[in-house]
């Protein structure tokens, strides 16, 4: 078995502060949840947020991420409006990542992305959602070849209401790494994620 690299070892210990986090977080929101909250459809225009995520690539040499995404989104429709139960918004997310490789590196980005909601619960609302953005990966790495590239994606996942207006999220995204072929080589570098986080609707 190889031995943990340096880089590796780091973003572990990083990671485990962040999990510890958002535990902490999921239990002192499970006495609401208990009680059923609703969610309050008249204050889902906006929404603000943060995730942590961890991500994985599965072709060539390993990379874990540690990612911290915080976005901001806007209701094109809300559910209960006049879709009935379905909502679509616009989201801008931001991405900053510590990478486990053959050194520690880091990515930074930013997505654009498109959500479709629906209200499966009065306090639990499901999702789609997809885009396209920009990274700047800093990664010592085989598995990637270049430092800036694009980054489409999609996913979806699930808001638990806390609160009328707060919610805790759980969410899976496939993100795919690449330049667009403005250069060559020009290797896909395929991450699966898992998301957990907070969101605020106002």
């Amino acid at each position: 078995m190889s031995r943990p690299q340096k880089g590796e070892i780091m973003v572990r210990r990083v990671g485990s502060k962040g999990l510890a986090g958002l535990v902490m977080a999921l239990v002192l929101g499970l006495p609401g949840m208990a009680q059923g909250v609703d969610f309050d459809l008249s204050k889902l225009n906006s929404e603000v947020g943060v995730n942590f995520g961890y991500g994985k690539n599965y072709k060539k040499a390993t990379v874990q991420l540690f990612s911290l995404l915080p976005h901001w989104g806007l209701f094109l429709v809300r559910p209960g409006q006049q879709w009935g139960p379905l909502g679509i918004s616009f989201l801008v997310e931001g991405t900053l990542s510590l990478a486990g490789a053959e050194t520690t590196g880091f990515e930074v980005g930013i997505t654009p992305l498109f959500k479709l909601s629906v209200l499966i619960f009065p306090g639990v609302m499901a999702h789609i959602e997809g885009g396209a953005g920009v990274i700047s990966e800093s990664i010592n790495s085989p598995a990637l070849a270049h430092p800036f590239n694009f980054t489409p994606q999609v996913g979806g996942g699930f808001d638990i209401a806390l609160t009328p207006q707060l919610a805790f999220q759980v969410a899976y995204r496939f993100r795919h790494s690449s330049n667009a072929g403005i250069s060559e080589p020009n290797p896909s570098f395929n991450v699966n994620f898992f998301q957990a986080g907070l969101n605020y609707y106002y």
